[in-house]
């Protein structure tokens, strides 16, 4: 196996389970009216300024074979961002599983999933976060995955909550497919090579 070959094949190996007919793994970003993150602007009504948060290095996942949504996100001085006005008095997945018009970014909606009473949830105003993971109903599938959720942290001075993100999928770019259909013909350009 020549050097090339191993270096090709280790790529693939690595982005294969993209283009699988099994692959399941579906990324999001915390989006919103005033941008992406935990923002106070993205409140509905809009809340001044108090702290922001965002995602955490885990990032935000859902794997649609297990229905787990995994969730790694932060917020406060200690993470990057601004504090909150307080601890964290609440947490939710908030959102609508009903067919479209999807959830827009100045709509509210009522509780799916409560976030704070789940391991993993830090109410620090200025260190606080939540790594874990929640299992999302057959029913509230389609609405996480069309955008028609978001995330939405309390605090007692704004108890309507303080900052919001909405859950948005994220779309394997077609330069990543690209790469892939290059990569697989390096391979076998390498394969014929050797046997010649």
């Amino acid at each position: 196996m020549t050097a090339r070959y191993g270096i090709a094949l280790g790529l693939f190996m690595l982005i294969a389970p993209v283009f699988s007919s099994n692959a399941a793994i579906v990324p999001f970003i915390l989006d919103g009216k005033a941008g992406q993150g935990l923002l106070p602007g993205n409140e509905n009504p809009a809340v001044p300024d108090p702290g922001s948060g965002g995602l955490g290095p885990g990032g935000i996942s859902y794997d649609t074979d297990t229905n787990i949504l995994s969730i790694d996100i932060k917020w406060g001085s200690g993470n990057g961002f601004t504090d909150l006005t307080g601890n964290v008095s609440s947490s939710h997945i908030h959102g609508m599983t009903a067919s479209p018009p999807p959830l827009g970014f100045t709509q509210n909606a009522g509780v799916l999933y409560t976030l704070h009473t789940l391991p993993g949830f830090d109410t620090s105003a200025t260190n606080g976060g939540f790594v874990g993971t929640v299992s999302i109903s057959e029913g509230d599938e389609a609405g996480l995955l069309a955008g028609r959720t978001y995330i939405n942290v309390h605090t007692i001075a704004n108890g309507g909550g303080e900052i919001r993100g909405q859950l948005t999928a994220v779309p394997i770019p077609a330069a990543v497919y690209l790469f892939a259909t290059g990569l697989i013909g390096l391979i076998a350009a390498g394969r014929r090579k050797t046997r010649t």
